[in-house]
């Protein structure tokens, strides 16, 4: 029996394979939780169509709660040992949904000055489709409040870059950098070849109220800062959106970014 395709000389039509769907990611300064319920609603609400979560100043408690917030992601915890400057221990987590494949997860040393004075990278490598994502969450050094350089910020961001430097596909870099935007340590991730998406989108601040009033009433001498968070990404990422939604949920805010594979 001669099929009706082979009859007419037609071929079979190929099957078009919808693209996948884009990727949503959330840094966030958690300021572990001290907003209270408006945090923790932020997050439920953004639960569902967020494909990774990569939060700083998370202690094992906090954690906790937020594995059970999202039991649609397999989280990846990992801490400084120690206790930070609010009396909790100082970690960092990332949230990755489930239908995603991780590949690796490390913890990067960037600095050590003081057994209190530490900091690392927590690194993911993701596969989403046969693509693989090189993702880092990030909490810069703290001290001195100014934000400024310092040898020690320039060494870690040097770190941060040589770590990246033989990675392939899609590199991501974001967090609680410390930094002020006129900085060195910014500029030389510009300079990398990155994608400074604060500079690029033209955005206003990452910072709030909730930090001017606390800091402003803790600290001497207080300086209203508007940076200290940044996502910078690698030329080859297709991004639909960037945002940095003006959110009392922290007293930092969630820089919230959208991409193609």
């Amino acid at each position: 029996m001669v099929h009706a395709w082979k009859a007419c000389g037609r071929k079979p039509s190929r099957v078009r394979v919808p693209p996948p769907p884009p990727v949503k990611i959330i840094f966030l300064n958690t300021w572990y939780a001290k907003a209270g319920n408006g945090f923790f609603d932020f997050v439920r609400a953004n639960s569902l169509e967020t494909d990774t979560f990569c939060f700083q100043e998370v202690d094992p408690e906090l954690y906790k709660k937020l594995a059970l917030l999202l039991p649609g992601h397999n989280g990846l915890y990992e801490s400084y040992g120690k206790v930070g400057a609010l009396g909790k221990v100082n970690g960092h987590a990332v949230f990755v949904r489930k239908t995603m494949k991780i590949i690796l997860s490390e913890k990067i040393s960037l600095y050590k000055q003081t057994r209190n004075d530490n900091g690392f990278m927590q690194y993911v490598e993701l596969d989403l489709n046969g693509k693989k994502i090189h993702l880092a969450n990030l909490h810069g050094k703290a001290y001195p409040g100014h934000k400024l350089d310092t040898s020690t910020r320039l060494a870690q961001t040097t770190k941060i870059i040589t770590f990246f430097s033989d990675k392939k596909s899609l590199k991501i870099i974001g967090g609680d950098l410390n930094l002020l935007p006129e900085t060195k340590s910014v500029e030389t991730l510009e300079d990398a070849g990155y994608r400074n998406l604060i500079k690029d989108f033209r955005i206003e601040k990452t910072r709030n109220e909730i930090a001017w009033e606390f800091h402003g009433n803790a600290e001497k001498n207080f300086v209203r800062q508007y940076y200290a968070d940044y996502v910078f990404v690698s030329p080859n990422i297709k991004i639909n959106s960037f945002e940095v939604p003006d959110v009392d949920i922290s007293d930092h805010l969630p820089l919230i970014l959208d991409f193609d594979i």
